[in-house]
């Protein structure tokens, strides 16, 4: 068994943002802890003060149903400012606020939103993770809040913070770095709509210093961006690989920034995390533990213990994620203990191969699956199958003898397939179950 050394925050850091160890907070409360006319979030151009923001939420408060009991508030709504205002409106009520994600066809009555709201709840998030089942996961105040301070220390996030991010609060990642950010006080930018071509603009515009994009949309950037942006000192990604190439990259457009690469998971809150200068070619490292956070690997699973996780899960926690340690501590993401399958009969990482074909050039993104070699035979045997983004339109040249030099022969995937776009759930990550179907229903 593998363990990483766990370093305890200090006690000030494990305190409430409003500095004393028990409070009543709530997250409505960060509206008025700052200047009314600070710029609390500027969303596709329109600015919300602190002020007027608490004026929206107040006004929305006012219009929630009274229950007796802690009750599922399902919020519907795809526009950031909405979902964001409902959310904190519901803090210190009865209503315990779920966002349910856009692409979700659960209606109101299905026996999932009925799951017991626990008496700590005030709020719940809805994921799927990478198993396509949805699941409800509840959290009590305390389980975000007095970790705060931590994270944001190691973002780099501070009252100063001009914050660009885009894409729905249904996002677990998003949702806890909008609220993080208003515990700093400091200032959001959001964008609904995915259109990296004018982020540059609004970037430069809004004054942003900081950026948090998953890796995906993050490395899109270089391709679009016509310039050096200098004022950006940090960026925050995670939920996919990035590796010292990919920070060097970024580093051309944005070079006073430090990159910070964290895992985590909906049910634990942040893991480990590494910064840019620590990252190396290999784009599955994940770093060191969060202060407060144990890791250890048993079996060559995952295992997770800190004091900021959902409710009713006990810890230490297992993701059913594979990984391993180095002598230095830091530890390596291998994949979903699901997302490692057998190809005649030896062990193989979809994680692994994904990122070898990352890493050739032309290769903008890549999903690996197991599909049939064939769709109309009775049992037919299933290839390593990889879908593809390029920059052109067709696989780089030589693309197998490339994949040699980081694959053994029986990683290398038999079918390559490009698409324009791969599809992808609320938290950004590629719909497997969606392309494999795709596959199938194809002719």
């Amino acid at each position: 068994m593998q363990y990483a050394a766990l370093r305890q925050p200090a006690a000030s850091d494990m305190r409430c943002c409003c500095g004393r160890e028990e409070c009543n907070m709530q997250y409505i409360d960060y509206l008025t802890k700052q200047p009314s006319d600070k710029d609390a979030i500027i969303i596709n151009g329109d600015r919300y003060t602190y002020g007027k923001l608490y004026v929206l939420v107040q006004d929305a408060r006012a219009r929630l149903p009274q229950v007796a009991e802690k009750h599922l508030y399902l919020i519907r709504e795809t526009g950031i400012l909405k979902q964001l205002v409902l959310f904190l409106a519901c803090a210190g009520t009865n209503q315990v606020p779920v966002i349910v994600p856009a692409d979700s066809k659960l209606e109101v009555t299905d026996p999932l939103f009925d799951t017991p709201v626990p008496e700590r709840a005030v709020m719940a998030v809805m994921t799927s993770g990478t198993t396509g089942i949805p699941k409800i996961l509840f959290r009590s105040f305390e389980s975000w809040a007095d970790f705060f301070a931590i994270q944001n220390a190691v973002f780099g996030v501070d009252a100063d913070s001009r914050l660009f991010v885009q894409g729905s609060l249904a996002f677990t990642g998003n949702l806890n770095l909008y609220m993080g950010q208003l515990a700093a006080g400091g200032t959001l930018i959001a964008e609904d709509v995915f259109l990296p071509g004018k982020w540059e603009q609004v970037m430069a515009r809004e004054r942003a210093n900081g950026i948090y994009l998953i890796p995906s949309k993050l490395l899109m950037l270089p391709r679009v961006f016509k310039g050096v942006n200098a004022n950006i000192r940090t960026i925050i990604s995670g939920s996919q690989s990035l590796g010292r190439k990919d920070a060097e990259v970024l580093k051309k457009i944005f070079p006073n920034t430090e990159i910070t690469l964290y895992y985590g998971a909906s049910e634990l809150n942040y893991i480990t995390y590494v910064k840019s200068a620590d990252m190396t070619e290999e784009r599955n490292l994940i770093g060191k533990p969060f202060p407060g956070v144990r890791v250890f690997i048993q079996d060559d699973e995952m295992y997770v213990d800190n004091a900021f996780h959902v409710e009713n899960i006990t810890v230490p926690y297992s993701l059913r994620d594979s990984g391993r340690m180095d002598a230095q501590g830091n530890f390596y993401f291998l994949g979903r203990t699901d997302d490692i399958v057998g190809v005649r009969g030896r062990k193989v990482s979809m994680m692994k191969i994904e990122n070898a074909l990352e890493e050739v050039a032309g290769i903008t993104e890549a999903s690996v699956v197991l599909l049939p070699k064939e769709k109309d035979a009775d049992m037919p045997a299933e290839i390593v199958s990889a879908f593809v983004t390029v920059e052109g339109t067709d696989v780089p040249e030589n693309l197998r003898q490339q994949l040699k030099t980081r694959l053994a022969d029986f990683e290398i995937p038999k079918r390559v397939i490009v698409l324009e776009t791969l599809p992808k759930n609320t938290s950004g990550k590629v719909d497997k179950a969606r392309l494999r179907q795709w596959w199938l229903d194809s002719e």
